[in-house]
């Protein structure tokens, strides 16, 4: 069946994480690549996705992205660790690579993709991206289906022109053919921020364990909402008459740590 065929996606390089295993310490090495044969997700807002991020309820805000099997490699120094490549789309790639809190959100949502379908659990506090390589080992072709990328697509809230001619071409392909038979598992990740919140705490109710949920900077968040707070403020003159020598301000700012 069309519908149900794999394709060969090429990927090219972004950039390279370095991180650790949680109990063991081990290296492990994250490709992140980029490739337009992953659709992108619905393109939002830094206030968007803190809004998404604090509301409790499922978020149809999902990142598509392919999760290399771990394979085995050598770093420098001639010791075993593993390396994953992770792909996502080309457009969304460009919207995070320059760093800020959507960067952050993304590698995050990727720890936990590497958890879920592989149970490698890393340190969400000890890791940094390369400065002098792209990536580690080689870069490999992803296979992906076309009933994932069509659930994808199916998935937006507000899909553009482009968008709805991708689902009408993707329609074309199921039609005919023998009965569709389902992978065991999707080969594009839907990775939804909600539904990693409430995966934490479940694991954390039957581990008896403390678990970082992610937790955006407070800073990044601040200058998120800069446009739309505004603080209480009052202006004082000294003297109070004749020519001002001085202004001195007082600002309330309840919600910033000292």
């Amino acid at each position: 069946n069309a519908m149900s065929s794999l394709s060969p996606v090429s990927s090219h390089a972004g950039f390279c994480l370095k991180a650790f295993k949680k109990e063991s310490k081990e290296k492990f090495f994250i490709n992140l690549c980029q490739t337009d044969g992953i659709p992108a997700p619905e393109d939002i807002t830094d206030e968007q996705l803190m809004a998404i991020l604090n509301d409790g309820t499922p978020s149809q805000f999902k990142v598509p992205m392919s999760i290399s099997q771990p394979r085995p490699m050598k770093d420098n120094s001639g010791t075993e660790c593993q390396v994953c490549d992770i792909a996502v789309n080309t457009t969304f790639f460009k919207k995070v690579e320059t760093g800020g809190l959507m960067q952050d959100f993304l590698i995050t949502i990727v720890f936990e993709g590497i958890d879920s379908k592989y149970g490698i659990r890393l340190d969400e506090l000890d890791w940094r991206v390369l400065k002098n390589k792209k990536f580690v080992d080689k870069l490999i072709a992803h296979s992906v289906a076309n009933r994932d990328v069509k659930a994808v697509y199916e998935s937006y809230k507000n899909p553009t022109p482009e968008d709805v001619v991708k689902l009408r071409e993707l329609d074309g392909l199921s039609t005919g053919g023998s009965k569709e038979v389902k992978p065991k598992k999707p080969l594009i990740e839907e990775i939804d921020p909600v539904a990693i919140k409430a995966m934490k705490n479940d694991k954390n109710k039957t581990s008896g364990k403390d678990a970082a949920v992610y937790v955006p900077d407070p800073t990044k968040v601040a200058i998120s909402q800069a446009s739309c707070k505004k603080p209480d403020c009052r202006l004082f003159r000294e003297p109070a008459t004749g020519r001002a020598k001085m202004l001195i301000g007082e600002f309330y700012l309840p919600e910033c740590v000292s």
